[in-house]
């Protein structure tokens, strides 16, 4: 944090607890969590509602990461923002499961199987309803500009990257 940051946002007293605990309860950070987590959970949902009630959260880093044209463990793990170790476990469980097939020498790369495939198309399915239900509070148009508002911000940080940096949950 810049110099200039912390003093704009300073704190010259602690706050009350009450005041504390509503920060807590919305700052942005949390809700975009919040959302987060609601959302899989939801999507996890449809897809266990589908026929694939052995799918778990962490199990989303494959679905939101593989390619049908292919793609390489490292690609996979640095989109999904997990080890390489971690995908690979992952990959092994989707590959056992017979959603993924490894193919190539040297350069390996994970591609969807035709059970790989139908499993992405009912993941899109998942996403699309779990979207609409979610969110059914806002109208199409506040939809879209939450989504326009989140891109430009995630977008705006992609060069600000920590690195090193991996998300929590895996």
């Amino acid at each position: 944090m810049t110099d200039t940051l912390a003093d704009e946002f300073a704190v010259d007293t602690l706050p009350s607890d009450e005041a504390l605990d509503e920060l807590r309860r919305t700052n942005l950070g949390k809700l975009l969590d919040e959302v987060h987590v609601g959302f899989d959970k939801l999507a996890l949902h449809y897809l266990h509602e589908a026929g694939y009630p052995d799918l778990k959260a962490a199990h989303t880093h494959v679905l939101r990461t593989m390619r049908i044209d292919g793609s390489t463990l490292t690609d996979m793990a640095e989109r999904a923002g997990i080890s390489k170790q971690a995908m690979s476990k992952l990959v092994a469980v989707f590959e056992e499961w017979g959603f993924v097939e490894w193919r190539g020498g040297q350069g390996r790369q994970v591609f969807a199987t035709d059970a790989g495939k139908e499993l992405l198309k009912r993941g899109v399915l998942a996403l699309r309803v779990a979207e609409a239900t979610f969110f059914a509070a806002l109208g199409a148009q506040e939809r879209e500009a939450l989504r326009a508002l989140l891109l430009r911000t995630v977008e705006s940080q992609n060069h600000h990257a920590l690195a090193g940096w991996r998300r929590r949950r895996a």
